[in-house]
């Protein structure tokens, strides 16, 4: 009797939980989505960026993903999750107000964009790497497959959302302007996952024994060699590496052959 009622009132406590992480990635995602918008139009509305400019906006702001995403798997294998995020989203929330700062006092440049498009890539990826472990911590693992298909579904809708918003902001209020939402998307993640109350494991610490962890660079060697080792796997992470180049060589061209004038 007691066996059959602890997992109801265990699902119970982390439904409220789970509801918080997804209203807080879909928070997050939506604002990037206004901001993936809005700063190759700053850039070329505002700034007379030429194309090369535009295109290493967007190859800096991809650039996060080939560098730090491994890293940052395996680090957040090392520690609290939930702190990670909130840190991340704090970060990207700071870095992304100094844009329209800096537009109202006149003295933003191409620079300073480049400096925003790392900063926020590196935020996002701390942040994605952190919620894909922290969700096991929420569900149990019978509920797991249906809470990242929750997650996932979530996420494309206000990722969807977020671009067309955008596109309106930049519309109505100006690039700059715009940005002050994906702000606010940070601070409202952050709220939320500061809300969550699910009690997470203690991480096993980074002095442990070497037959237990070991570095981070063996946590990352060992991350590939899984990954190399399942055909799945592969698959699935070459399709969207394939994607991800595709998507980016849009985001160089769309901006300045869209909004230049003739």
């Amino acid at each position: 009797m007691t066996t059959s009622t602890q997992p109801a009132k265990a699902r119970k406590r982390a439904s409220p939980d789970l509801r918080r992480l997804v209203g807080g990635e879909c928070a997050s995602l939506s604002g990037s989505a206004v901001s993936t918008v809005a700063l190759p139009a700053l850039a070329v509305l505002d700034l007379d960026a030429s194309t090369i400019q535009i295109a290493l906006l967007a190859f800096l702001g991809q650039l996060p993903n080939a560098i730090v995403a491994l890293p940052a798997g395996a680090f957040s294998d090392r520690h609290a999750k939930r702190p990670l995020m909130i840190a991340a989203d704090f970060a990207a929330a700071a870095v992304l107000v100094t844009i329209p700062a800096a537009a109202f006092a006149g003295v933003l440049g191409i620079g300073q964009l480049y400096a925003v498009a790392v900063v926020l890539g590196i935020a996002k990826i701390v942040h994605s790497s952190a919620s894909i472990s922290y969700l096991p911590v929420l569900v149990q693992a019978d509920l797991l497959q249906h809470a990242n298909a929750r997650l996932g579904a979530a996420s494309s809708v206000a990722d969807s959302a977020g671009s067309n918003v955008g596109a309106a902001l930049v519309g109505a209020v100006g690039a700059a302007r715009s940005v002050l939402v994906d702000v606010l998307s940070y601070l409202v993640s952050a709220f939320l996952v500061w809300r969550i109350r699910t009690p997470e494991p203690a991480p096993e610490p980074a002095s442990a024994p070497a037959e237990g962890r070991g570095s981070l660079a063996r946590d990352i060697g060992e991350g590939l060699r899984y990954v190399a080792g399942q055909p799945t796997i592969r698959t699935v992470i070459a399709a969207l590496s394939t994607l991800s180049f595709g998507l980016a060589i849009m985001n160089t061209y769309w901006a300045y052959y869209l909004l230049v004038p003739a």
